[in-house]
């Protein structure tokens, strides 16, 4: 029985709007790594900068988000079924507050990347399922990156994938919208992530 859901914020809750590309190309990180892994190798001097840069365009985003259609019919829907919520982001908090504050979010837990190690690892997730007393069968993550799925994967929480047009496409269970996403959580999961 699903009792949690939880979800990423920007591409999932909010709409794309940050530039990874040319943001990785700016900061110089190499093909491959992380963002977050590559400012933490850097020296103390270069790694507060790179932060800086990082945490503005996050802060720019937040600042500018729009969600995503269906986003605050979805997490009323939710709720109203007795579901909990988290918002599980490898954002910084001051930029996840805003997004949650801009838009009046209903979310019983919120998790930011000084809360845990970052997605891809499961930690974020596991934190969550501990704060609920959930098992993993018992939630489910929605996002919109590999990173959502790895970190899904390695907590042993079902994933779904919110595909972006245009987006990459993934194995697995996913949908176009978050509209159609209601239909499928009142279907309910099993613990692979396919229908029950």
């Amino acid at each position: 029985m699903l009792k949690a859901v939880f979800f990423d914020m920007d591409g999932t809750i909010t709409k794309p709007h940050i530039d990874w590309a040319a943001l990785r190309q700016r900061l110089a990180v190499p093909t491959g790594v992380p963002i977050m892994a590559y400012i933490e190798s850097l020296p103390s001097a270069q790694r507060e900068e790179a932060s800086a840069v990082l945490e503005e365009a996050e802060m720019e985003a937040a600042v500018e988000a729009a969600l995503n259609p269906g986003a605050a019919e979805l997490l009323a829907r939710l709720r109203r079924g007795g579901l909990k919520l988290a918002l599980i982001t490898n954002n910084h908090r001051r930029a996840m507050q805003v997004v949650v504050a801009k838009f009046g979010l209903d979310f019983d837990l919120l998790h930011s990347r000084e809360d845990a190690p970052l997605k891809p690892a499961p930690d974020l997730l596991l934190l969550a399922l501990r704060h609920f007393g959930c098992l993993p069968a018992e939630a489910c993550f929605v996002g919109d990156g590999r990173y959502d799925q790895a970190a899904s994967e390695a907590a042993g929480v079902p994933y779904i994938h919110l595909v972006h047009e245009g987006g990459e496409k993934v194995e697995g269970l996913a949908v176009n919208s978050l509209e159609a996403l209601h239909g499928l959580l009142a279907q309910g999961i099993d613990t692979w992530g396919r229908p029950s």
